[in-house]
């Protein structure tokens, strides 16, 4: 076991303890001599290394895995000297930890991935990925209760190794809302839209990247209204003298403006186009979906009691438990 923890000290930069693991007495005779076990601590976490004693497939380490878990109550990670690229794959895709010496570290319970390329974490310090936040709001948004990977990854219109990226990011941030059964990897939450949604915020990020103040109107015909703009057609809010409108990158590009368009923070501008980091196709054409609205609102805007108040009323619109979602 030497090399794994020294891998793990060496590019983690992480003490690391280990010991035999010491209740071996609780487990079936089959898993006693199919592995040898150790209690394994990590930047104060507890988890189970298992080194299999015998080369074994894909399907066995799944299985004895999962029950090393259950049974042990630690997470589970498997200590491998060369396996095959496709179980590889299907052990991130699954989320199933594991340690090849020298080559990969996959501890998603630790937020961890690293290669020989180098570390990745697989969620950002404080912010989820734009990727896992769309499968958030597309979970607040038609009200999921269980889904599978699959079915995720079908609904959202991404592959099974990106859902399989925003589950392990869900889990690194704390959201415990990703279960595994077996060899099947779940969306499971039942307590409700909104609670999500409280849940969820204070990992979510603002959409914009880009915002433009002009000083004149141009042509926004491919837009749709954004930001504060959005929130007061969603609601009875008084809009700004002038309008907000969101658009993507690439059709920001084909907008005709010029810097000499801009004005100064400290002066009102004509029109406001931001430039978002993604887009739902929401069931209303005119603006951007209610909850990323809210999301590329400033803390000064939020801070408007109206607004509060706004803010309020579209998220009992769109997130009322006995309303059926829809984009």
């Amino acid at each position: 076991m030497n090399q794994y923890i020294a891998y793990i000290e060496e590019t983690l930069h992480m003490n690391t303890n280990i010991v035999f693991y010491g209740h071996s007495d609780i487990l079936p005779l089959y898993l006693r001599s199919s592995y040898d076990l150790y209690t394994v601590v990590i930047q104060k976490v507890q988890c189970l290394f298992a080194r299999p004693k015998e080369p074994s497939n894909l399907t066995v380490l799944r299985k004895q895995c999962g029950q090393l878990k259950k049974l042990t109550g630690l997470d589970c990670v498997l200590c491998l000297e060369n396996v095959r690229i496709y179980t590889k794959e299907k052990m991130l895709s699954e989320g199933i930890p594991f340690i090849i010496a020298g080559q990969q570290i996959y501890m998603p319970f630790l937020g961890i991935a690293l290669t020989q390329n180098g570390m990745r974490e697989i969620t950002p310090k404080d912010r989820l990925s734009f990727s896992t936040q769309k499968l958030l709001l597309t979970a607040m948004y038609q009200g999921w209760t269980q889904l599978t990977l699959t079915e995720a990854a079908k609904i959202l219109g991404m592959s099974k190794m990106t859902v399989s990226r925003c589950f392990d990011e869900l889990l690194a941030m704390g959201l415990f809302i990703v279960k595994t059964e077996g060899k099947m990897r779940r969306f499971i939450w039942e307590n409700g839209r909104r609670a999500l949604w409280e849940a969820s915020l204070p990992f979510l990020r603002n959409p914009v990247t880009l915002q433009y103040r002009l000083g004149e109107v141009i042509d926004v015909a491919s837009a749709k209204l954004g930001g504060i703009s959005a929130i007061c057609h969603y609601s009875m809010l008084a809009d700004n003298p002038y309008t907000t409108y969101a658009t993507l990158k690439d059709e920001a590009k084909s907008l005709e403006r010029s810097k000499s368009q801009l004005v100064p923070e400290e002066e009102n501008p004509v029109m406001v186009i931001q430039v978002m980091r993604y887009e739902f196709k929401y069931r209303d054409a005119c603006a951007i979906d209610p909850l990323t609205a809210i999301l590329s609102l400033t803390d000064e805007e939020k801070a408007d009691p109206r607004v509060e108040a706004a803010i309020e009323g579209v998220l009992e619109d769109c997130l009322h438990d006995n309303r059926i979602g829809s984009f």
